[in-house]
């Protein structure tokens, strides 16, 4: 076997460590890039981070009287916090206190609890007894119903403190599920009564809180400030960027004090110029990038922003790339976790990308829009005769939009629309 040596010349492009920060800071937040940027400004010398401009005040916030922290929003209580208080005062001995703390610990952010009455009891070491009075005693508390093991129990609990837990809501509240299915006629029988009876009750049921801890504090997802703004003025839609959370970089380069006699602080401080300089640029760079992506979005889907998403145009990540002579994945990077504050909310910017539903002749059209038609088709129809997916069919045809009855199908699921079985039922029970 003879071994020969080839050499061979290739151009590739290697991904330095300044591209790979660049393509990272594009693909920031607003409020990630404020705090890289602050991490930035206590390791450079050369960069000075100041604050966003402060929001103006509002006309309250104008007397020489105003006092700025007795304004600020009190923390809202949360659920254990307003039980614990009422478990002071309700009970004296340590072990009911401590059964009492530790069914509240069981708490599910409804109002539910999460463990049984033996489990409790079993991990406070106390007899099943006596924690199933101590929570007979916790059911009482406020707001009712809270301590229920499910939603019956909840329910049964308020309406025995409004004084309506009468034998036939005993029953119904028993046979949920018969309620569920709309078998109202199964339920008069139960409860030996007449069907506009179990309406009776039913608006009833309808009056009570089935989760009644939902009312305090939890743990919600935050809520991000948009990344930019469109606005249309004089006719014409426009694009800002929100600088209402971004902080104001500027080199203080030229500011620093001579160290000419010290070589190791002027190389230092020469290369942190150089890297502040490169970052300014990138954040520029980044600025840029991100207006004219979201620009070219909003041109291309002026119609969705005025008149909703039966008007969105079909429109990929290859389209805009290929307009800004950009890389596709500088748009995804663009894109990624961006929202934009528009008159209709504040949308991601992904919303505006929208894939193409193939037509028989012509231009094909927008899947979100052919989704809305689905969904604005739904929303027509009569209540106590609903449309089945193949009637959708023939009104999206006659609308111009051809579509399978399977895709009907996926497209009302998606929507969280039920089937017109579910619908009708509901009709019935809401009547």
């Amino acid at each position: 076997m003879e071994m020969n040596q080839v050499f061979r010349q290739t151009t590739t492009l290697a991904m330095t460590q300044k591209m790979q920060a660049a393509l990272r800071i594009l693909q920031m937040n607003n409020l990630d890039l404020a705090d890289y940027l602050a991490e930035q400004a206590l390791e450079n010398p050369c960069l000075d981070l100041r604050p966003p401009a402060p929001l103006p005040a509002g006309p309250a916030a104008t007397g020489p009287d105003w006092d700025e922290i007795a304004a600020l929003e009190g923390a809202p209580v949360s659920l254990f916090a307003h039980v614990a208080d009422q478990i002071a005062l309700a009970f004296d001995t340590p072990t009911d206190r401590a059964l009492a703390l530790a069914f509240a610990e069981a708490l599910e952010p409804s109002g539910w609890l999460s463990a049984s009455s033996e489990a409790v009891a079993d991990a406070c070491g106390a007899p099943p007894e006596r924690a199933a009075a101590v929570l007979a005693r916790l059911q009482q508390f406020e707001p009712t119903g809270i301590f229920a093991r499910n939603l019956a129990e909840c329910l049964r609990l308020q309406a025995a403190d409004r004084g309506l837990l009468t034998w036939e809501m005993e029953t119904i509240l028993g046979h949920l599920d018969l309620l569920a299915a709309g078998r109202l006629a199964d339920l008069a029988a139960l409860c030996d009564c007449e069907i506009d009876d179990i309406r009776a009750a039913l608006a009833i049921i309808r009056s009570l809180d089935p989760k009644p801890g939902d009312s305090f504090a939890s743990d919600r997802a935050p809520i991000f400030p948009p990344d930019l703004c469109a606005r249309r003025k004089a006719g014409v839609w426009e694009v800002e960027l929100n600088r209402s959370c971004l902080p104001r970089l500027r080199l203080i380069g030229e500011t620093l004090p001579e160290v000419a006699h010290d070589p190791a602080a002027r190389d230092y401080l020469n290369r942190s110029l150089s890297q502040a300089r490169w970052l300014v640029r990138a954040i520029e760079r980044r600025q840029v990038t991100l207006l004219r992506t979201a620009a070219c979005l909003v041109r291309h889907q002026a119609a969705f922003l005025d008149h909703g998403a039966r008007h969105l145009r079909p429109l990929s990540m290859e389209d805009v790339a290929a307009e800004l002579n950009l890389h596709p994945s500088t748009i995804s990077r663009a894109t990624a976790a961006r929202l934009i504050e528009t008159p209709r909310g504040t949308v991601p910017l992904k919303a505006f990308f929208s894939r193409t539903v193939a037509a028989d002749a012509g231009e094909g059209q927008s899947q979100d829009a052919v989704i809305a038609l689905v969904g604005e088709i739904v929303a027509a129809e009569d209540r106590a005769n609903p449309l089945s997916d193949a009637a959708i069919v023939k009104l999206a045809t006659e609308a111009g939009v051809t579509l399978a009855r399977r895709t009907v199908t996926k497209y009302r699921e998606s929507l969280g629309i039920p089937s017109s079985y579910d619908r009708k039922r509901r009709a019935e029970l809401a009547r």
